[in-house]
């Protein structure tokens, strides 16, 4: 993991001087951009296997280069079994129960650079499949709190995130422990209060996936994101992201085979 960690930076660092390169004198507009967003992703589990604690570290770059982004996430995720006796279903409704935080360092070119500390809760559940495709439904709150090196105070805001996701297969190539597979998602944003900087309102993420084994999986994604710069005026961007997730995931080995079902269903973020 030591060595994973090293090399995620190293790429993190390259993008950003190929970014870097970019940068014109002139007032830059990011109405219209393109983003390199890189992050390292590693699954951790505990003593009890329906138990795991989530790690993310992350690099995000624009061009035009005005701001670079690091970012580093935990979460505690809990896998869940049971469901209220009086709804009598087989499966639980709720797949599995979320808690973490976040911490989010924003270097802005041309002004006061921006420091995010965030809280998130929320679950997951599965619909019913469509023909042989899975939908994973996420729901979170999250309670965001921004500063600026200026001095200035603290804002906070709140907003519910719902992400519906799904992965499809890739013929004669996807053989459920490993092998190509294509993921997809939307993600929608509820701004309950909006903070001063960076409000979210719609991702769109296609892309394509390849498991190499039960401990190591990547993923690229070229997204198109709609998001509101700042709560003072109406101004937003139109943002296409090209982003690569790496994923350790360490997970343990069962006693029981997995069916094709569990292995579609653990590649779903």
């Amino acid at each position: 993991m030591k060595y994973s960690i090293f090399l995620f930076f190293f790429i993190s660092l390259f993008y950003n001087s190929v970014i870097a390169q970019e940068e014109v004198e002139e007032e830059k507009d990011i109405s219209l951009n393109i983003q390199y967003w890189l992050d390292y992703n590693s699954n951790i589990n505990l003593k009890d296997e329906l138990k795991d604690l989530r790690i993310m570290v992350g690099y995000r770059g624009i061009s035009p280069h005005v701001f670079d982004k690091y970012l580093a996430t935990a979460s505690y995720d809990i896998l869940n079994t049971k469901s209220p006796e009086f709804l009598n279903l087989k499966k639980p409704l709720i797949n599995s129960f979320h808690l973490g935080g976040g911490l989010y360092y924003t270097n802005i070119v041309e002004s006061d650079n921006d420091f995010e500390f965030r809280l998130m809760q929320g679950f997951s559940f599965f619909t019913p499949k469509i023909a042989t495709i899975y939908f994973k439904n996420y729901i979170r709150l999250e309670e965001r709190f921004q500063t600026s090196f200026n001095g200035s105070s603290w804002n906070d805001s709140y907003r519910i995130r719902y992400k519906i996701s799904t992965v499809l297969e890739w013929k004669h190539l996807f053989e459920f422990n490993k092998g190509l597979y294509i993921p997809m998602n939307v993600e929608f944003f509820f701004n309950l209060k909006k903070a001063d900087r960076f409000n979210d309102v719609i991702r769109i993420s296609p892309g394509i996936g390849y498991k190499l084994n039960d401990d190591w999986k990547f993923e690229t994604f070229i997204s198109y994101h709609y998001t509101k710069i700042t709560s003072e005026n109406d101004s937003s961007t139109n943002d296409f992201v090209i982003r690569l997730r790496i994923y350790n995931l360490s997970t343990k080995k069962g006693l029981f085979k997995k069916s094709k079902e569990e292995n579609i269903k653990d590649l779903i973020e």
